[in-house]
């Protein structure tokens, strides 16, 4: 009885061995034929040169590489600046191989990078790429020209990657809206060259401002002539009040003729940073703070820019020291300059979140 036991469960394995087999081909083994080609290598990533913010001072570099061959790749290997960083000898696909890495605490300067593969019949191929990593600031918004943030105690423009004049002795201070800010002194300010700053009857500025009410009126952001007295060219940002509020206002002059607007005030007693933003188009000017549409004026005509070669940051400067718009000792920082005027849209994207 155990006998035909066993002989039925044998009838039953070969008869499931069957049906496991029944329709899958069998695998053939064909030959891989000569090895005829030379493999290929590729890097993939980086592919030129590398940017960072210009905060920082290293990256963690990704890395990837295309690799392949007619018959078996044997082995890869990536190399960074003359030493070996990874090393590659077993393949899932002998033919193809892909893949993508860090190599981490990359500093800036220039680096060159190989990938090198070898296949089974020893024949060799590499590709390679020199590249620099830099940390070169990058405009945040179209037509921005101009930024200053007052990085690492600097007055260092980074887009022109050049300093200002300083008269006095202004100073960078920490605490301010991200980091260092500027912060003004008596007859104290900055002055830059506008070539290629602004529109031909369009510009913008914006910046955080944190008001010191002492004195009670002074020059912020400042572009004239060399005329005295002179307002029919260029422009005067600048606040007056008091002790609890200060009003941000501005002159724009326009040939013939000067604008005013009114602006809006500031909260002294409050103590808060705030978002300032400027604009002037060929027919408008506008004031906002916090993002928030304060005064809009209409224009005669457009800006006159006629003898104008320097923006003053932080005073009345040469050409609007008078009525008191001396030198302004509160906080500026994340000063931007534009050559459009900017739009509700983009102002608004400019407050936290």
């Amino acid at each position: 009885m155990k006998n035909i036991y066993k002989y039925a469960l044998g009838v039953v394995a070969m008869i499931m061995i069957s049906s496991c087999d029944d329709g899958i081909d069998s695998i053939t083994q064909v030959d891989a034929g000569p090895d005829l080609e030379n493999p290929t290598a590729e890097l993939i990533s980086p592919n030129g040169n590398v940017l960072i913010p210009f905060t920082d001072t290293e990256v963690d570099l990704d890395i990837e590489v295309l690799v392949e061959d007619d018959i078996e790749i044997n082995n890869v290997t990536v190399i960074l600046d003359g030493n070996t960083i990874r090393t590659f000898d077993s393949f899932l696909d002998y033919r193809i191989f892909m893949d993508s890495f860090q190599y981490e605490s990359l500093q800036l300067g220039s680096h060159t990078i190989i990938v090198e593969v070898t296949d089974t019949s020893g024949k060799t191929a590499s590709d390679s790429l020199t590249f620099n990593l830099d940390n070169t600031y990058l405009p945040s918004v179209e037509g921005e020209t101009f930024y200053m943030p007052f990085f690492e105690g600097l007055y260092t423009e980074l887009i022109s990657e050049s300093d200002p004049i300083v008269v006095g002795t202004p100073d960078i201070v920490s605490g301010g809206y991200s980091g260092n800010t500027y912060k003004g002194a008596a007859d104290s300010y900055l002055t830059f060259p506008i070539d290629g700053l602004f529109g031909e009857d369009t510009f913008s500025a914006t910046f955080w401002y944190k008001v010191n009410s002492t004195p009670d009126r002074a020059g912020i952001l400042v572009v004239g002539n060399d005329v005295p007295d002179n307002r029919n060219q260029g422009f005067r940002l600048f606040r007056e009040g008091n002790e609890s509020e200060q009003t941000i206002k501005a002159n724009i002059g326009v040939g013939a003729a000067e604008s005013w607007n009114d602006g809006g005030m500031i909260d002294v007693t409050a103590g808060d940073w705030v978002h300032v933003a400027f604009t002037v188009s060929a027919t408008e000017s506008k004031i906002y703070l916090n993002g928030d549409l304060k005064n809009t004026t209409v224009l005669d005509s457009s800006i006159d820019w006629t003898g104008c070669t320097d923006i003053t940051v932080g005073a009345g400067g040469e050409t609007f020291s008078y009525w008191g718009h001396l030198s302004d000792l509160s906080l500026i920082d994340e000063l931007k300059l534009y050559n459009k005027a900017l739009s509700q849209a983009e102002i608004s994207a400019m407050q936290p979140e």
